[in-house]
């Protein structure tokens, strides 16, 4: 009997090792990522072995100091927060590779430890002005040059104070203001002319059902006009270059309000689907036309990319006012009226980013976060290469990838 007993729990045990094994081989190497098979690395994460968890991307055409001058050249801005000490900024030239990185100072002076979700620019190679924006916990934070520096922009300091190292590698911001939603990520839009007018700056929230730690709203919390519940909204800044502009958007009426509380207006509103981590816009032939791709992701599943045509999106017929979805005006958080009240906005409308409108959704490995584009080319950044969650995610990947989104 004594042996009997030995023979079943032997087996037991080794039923239970054959189960962990062959599960471990099937999370491990079973999944497959066909629609990932167009996707390129372009350009290596730095920091991954150093504590930083990448969020945010923003491309910028910059220069540097080649064998026979000064050549362009893209360089990637990667935002990651560390795991202790101040967040960083890192920069990669696509040709030079890596330059180093920047740490932010708060405008008070105070380091800046933020989650560092999202990370935008409309600086343009040789020209002055520009602005560069971090999002953070419901905040956008603005750095600019100061006037008069040696630098052309807020970019172009920024690469060049990432090549000098410890002690001179640091930026401090110049503004900030609420972003109206929880600000998880950003993304700017330029739509390739002249003029400012069709610029845009995106700024979006993440929403993951039953998590205290990523609710939003309850206001934003809605069913779009074609039957999708949603939970998650992006809000839409024009760009300013006005040297007089600290927030580098266009503001609101300065008749009803203090100087205090001159904010960025908002143009527009994004209804998005939870889970939403990146935002890219695409331009097209004309304001009206393009593409937009989404990423989402959470934990250790399969990151999605939501493929959409950016004149569906805004079709009149695919919209509603705020005041009509959720009973009241817009208010714009902690902005007061100069009798005291809170000011709002009563002709924001509200567009649906929903199933309905989806083109194609791509399945990519875990973990995907900010997106930019340049030339039609989506670049999407991952996490999943970080010392935090490598031991565990089925693809660990370490570089940026780009790929020209299809139907």
């Amino acid at each position: 009997m004594k042996h009997k007993k030995l023979f079943i729990a032997a087996i037991a045990v080794f039923t239970v090792i054959v189960f962990l094994a062959t599960f471990i081989v099937i999370w491990f190497w079973g999944d497959d990522y066909p629609d990932f098979k167009d996707f390129k690395a372009v350009a290596h994460i730095p920091g991954l072995n150093e504590g930083a968890v990448p969020q945010g991307l923003a491309n910028y055409e910059g220069e540097y100091e080649g064998e026979n001058g000064k050549t362009t050249q893209d360089y990637f801005f990667i935002s990651s927060y560390m795991k202790s000490g101040p967040s960083r900024l890192y920069v990669v030239g696509r040709t030079t590779g890596y330059v180093g990185y920047v740490t932010f100072k708060n405008t008070d002076g105070s380091d800046y430890t933020e989650h560092a979700g999202g990370v935008a620019t409309n600086c343009k190679r040789n020209d002055g002005g520009g602005t560069l924006w971090v999002v953070s916990e419901g905040t956008v934070y603005c750095a600019k040059t100061a006037s008069g520096s040696e630098y052309k922009n807020i970019a172009d300091e920024i690469i060049a104070r990432a090549a000098m190292g410890d002690g001179e590698n640091v930026v401090q911001f110049t503004a900030s203001f609420k972003a109206n939603n929880r600000a998880s990520f950003c993304y700017f839009f330029d739509d390739g002319t002249s003029s400012t007018y069709n610029d845009k700056l995106y700024v979006g929230e993440f929403y993951r059902p039953g998590d205290k730690n990523y609710q939003t709203d309850e206001a934003h919390h809605i069913t779009t006009g074609n039957g999708y519940g949603q939970c998650a909204m992006v809000t839409e800044y024009t760009s300013s270059t006005g040297s007089t502009n600290k927030y580098g958007l266009t503001l609101i009426s300065a008749d009803s309000v203090d100087d205090e509380n001159y904010v960025p207006k908002v143009q527009n509103i994004y209804s998005v689907p939870n889970l939403v981590q990146g935002f890219a816009r695409i331009a097209g032939s004309t304001s009206s036309e393009g593409k937009l791709v989404l990423s989402s992701s959470y934990a250790l599943a399969n990151s999605k990319l939501y493929y959409y045509n950016w004149e569906d999106i805004t079709a009149s017929a695919n919209r509603k006012t705020y005041a009509s979805l959720t009973g009241y005006n817009f208010e714009y958080e902690g902005v007061t009226t100069k009798h005291g009240n809170p000011y709002t906005d009563s002709s924001v409308n509200v567009y649906f980013i929903d199933g309905s409108k989806l083109k194609r959704e791509y399945s990519i490995p875990s973990m995907a976060e900010g997106l930019c584009v340049k030339n039609n080319n989506v670049f999407v950044l991952f996490e999943s290469g970080c010392y935090k969650y490598s031991t565990f995610v089925r693809q660990k990947l370490t570089d940026i990838y780009g790929f020209t989104p299809r139907v």
